[in-house]
């Protein structure tokens, strides 16, 4: 299909507007530009063509609408400076049917080529995440943009926690060749643990079992941010901006994402994909709860009152894993680490176990950098999407001052957290926690887990993501926040 590709050249001159544009599609790119000066060239790549359709007539609403053989739309996307992507459109005219024709039919041969761009979406929309808007996020960015694509949307539309999880454990997904969510962080943990715990059922595999090897599922899932933070959209994506993610679906690119299962004594408690965090982060999100009226902005009240409380947690935490430094290398689009790191089994070899005790203000198992608009490099800025490790970030107890360092660090664009004395990090594959009786709460994924003694370990790429990841850019300054 690549070769059929390079080999099509088509070079025609139409009318868009009140311009005659002379475009030419060769080696998989689209190119036009006036005809007379001044130049306006511009590019397209095929891949990043949405849908080639005919226009249609004008004519009284009252009447059947026909096409027009003279004139075409080429819808497309393409990226601004930075991550964000928007969509466009390029109107075409010619007196000539066969010339219209020919683009046509050529252009979209080309894309029914991109097999693996989602035809059937299953798309689950939260209600009650973020700003309570997630519906209109999808009626405003998302809907008209599959329409023009072509893919065909089921809405399910939740009503209740864990609702999606359930869903997605006992229906059917045969018609589906995708599954997405308009939400906050917590729907994208319900979306993921609901389709590894229904591969763990189909083949017979009982999750409980940390030395178990947890199944893949076969179906890739998309992201559109609407949520409070929307810290896996952002670190995925670059951005929360809405059609970004949207469009990143359309397109059908993936990428691998790890996955890190959390477990009691006993069972499996759950699977996350941005952070385990203890202490300072658990008690924020767990107190914030009560003030959900607030909005995002129950953050900022909570963790002001929990920074000037200052608590300490004793603990006792063993890491597993092969390296303790962390690499200054942050994970970006076509990351080589990433997709060196498919099979982690055979570093398992060199990893040892070491132990860390001590008294904590806050104890973080990043995943993800972390990353979003409060905190544009996260608390862990080298943590990679897909390579077989989070990174544990241990922030020591010891004054309010040095607390306020920790956070303004933070929310700058410019600082990271591990130079500062108090805090160290380290790479792992496998984590355990024991702490006194009268601990903190875990927050995973922005939900509370209420044991204090976990073991949580590392599954490699287990998600497929619809991406083609964050770009390098450097990020936007941001005032602080509380978390």
């Amino acid at each position: 299909m690549a070769s059929d590709i390079q080999k099509s050249v088509l070079l025609t001159s139409f009318h868009s507007g009140k311009k005659k544009v002379k475009i030419i599609l060769h080696k998989g790119n689209i190119v036009w530009d006036n005809e007379k000066l001044p130049s306006d060239k511009k590019s397209v790549p095929i891949e990043n063509v949405i849908s080639v359709e005919y226009n249609y007539k004008s004519c009284h609403p009252s009447e059947i609408r026909q096409i027009d053989p003279l004139s075409f739309t080429i819808h497309y996307a393409e990226r601004e400076s930075g991550p964000k992507w928007i969509y466009k459109k390029l109107l075409l005219k010619h007196t000539d049917p066969q010339q219209v024709s020919s683009w046509v039919k050529t252009l979209q041969a080309h894309l029914k080529g991109f097999e693996k761009r989602p035809k059937h979406l299953l798309l689950f929309v939260n209600p009650f995440g973020g700003k309570r808007n997630a519906m209109q996020i999808y009626e405003k960015f998302g809907k008209r943009l599959f329409d023009v694509a072509g893919v065909e949307v089921t809405v399910n539309v939740s009503q209740r926690k864990d609702q999606i999880k359930d869903y997605l454990i006992s229906h059917n997904l045969e018609f589906f060749d995708a599954v997405a969510c308009v939400g906050g962080d917590g729907t994208v943990s319900e979306l993921f643990n609901g389709l590894v715990l229904r591969e763990c059922r189909q083949n017979g595999i009982d999750a409980d079992d940390i030395n178990q090897s947890l199944p893949k599922p076969k179906i890739p899932i998309g992201i559109i941010p609407g949520g409070s933070t929307d810290t896996i959209a952002y670190c995925i994506h670059g951005t929360t901006d809405v059609t970004t993610a949207v469009l990143q679906i359309i397109f059908g690119d993936s990428i691998g994402l790890d996955l890190v299962s959390v477990y009691d004594e006993h069972t499996l408690l759950r699977l996350f994909a941005s952070v385990l965090s203890y202490g300072y982060l658990g008690d924020v999100a767990y107190h914030s709860d009560q003030y959900r009226w607030m909005g995002p902005h129950r953050y900022d009240f909570s963790g002001f009152k929990k920074l000037v409380g200052n608590k300490g947690y004793r603990g006792e935490i063993a890491v597993y894993s092969e390296n303790e430094t962390v690499a200054e290398e942050p994970c970006r689009e076509n990351c080589a680490r990433c997709r060196s790191s498919g099979s982690p089994n055979a570093a398992d070899l060199a990893c040892k176990w070491r132990t860390i005790s001590g008294n904590f203000f806050m104890i973080s198992g990043a995943n993800i950098s972390c990353a979003c608009s409060r905190s544009p490099r996260g608390i862990a800025p080298y943590s990679h999407l897909g390579d077989g490790m989070l990174h544990l970030v241990l922030v020591r107890h010891t004054s309010v001052l040095n607390n306020l360092r920790l956070l303004l660090r933070l929310s700058s664009a410019n600082s990271k957290v591990d130079d500062l004395p108090f805090v160290e990090t380290f790479t792992a594959r496998e984590f355990c926690f024991r702490g006194d009786e009268r601990g903190s709460r875990w927050n995973c994924d922005g939900e509370i887990q209420h044991q204090t003694n976990i073991r949580a370990k590392v599954r490699c790429q287990l998600l497929t993501i619809l991406s083609r990841g964050s770009p390098i850019c450097e990020p936007v300054q941001s005032k602080c926040c509380g978390i």
